[in-house]
Parts: structure tokens; C-alpha cells; sequence
């Protein structure tokens, strides 16, 4: 029996061949554009960056983009 370790996101990625790109918001940034800039969805983004507001973003906040 092979033993089950536990990897992060980040690990599972690179494991699958995805790739995170980190993103920081600037002035005028906003999900919609982010997101259709990078190919994604807002959901995605919102999930992936644990977002509950999607009309919240903070000048500065680091992002998570996984292609």
C-alpha cells in the first residue's frame, strides 16, 4: 500500500503542470478585468484568492492566478 501525503495547492500544480502567477493589485484594478485579462473566471479568482466581496479589492493584495 503506497502511504498518502497531503500537498498544497501550490504542490498539486506543479504536479499537474499549472502554474501560479502572483499578482499584485494596483490603483483601478478590479476582478472583472483581472480576470478576463488572465483567461480565467471571477469565481476562480474569488476562490482561489479566498475573496468574499468581488467588488473589494486593496491596492498592494497579493494575488493567486493558476493557469
Amino acid at each position: 500500500m503506497l502511504d498518502r501525503v497531503a500537498m498544497s495547492d501550490d504542490q498539486l500544480d506543479v504536479v499537474n503542470g499549472g502554474t501560479i502567477i502572483p499578482y499584485v493589485v494596483k490603483q483601478g484594478d478590479n476582478l472583472n478585468e483581472l480576470a478576463a485579462k488572465y483567461h480565467v473566471s471571477v469565481e476562480q479568482l474569488m476562490k482561489w484568492n479566498n475573496i468574499k466581496d468581488p467588488n473589494i479589492l486593496t491596492v498592494g493584495q497579493q494575488l493567486k492566478i493558476k493557469y
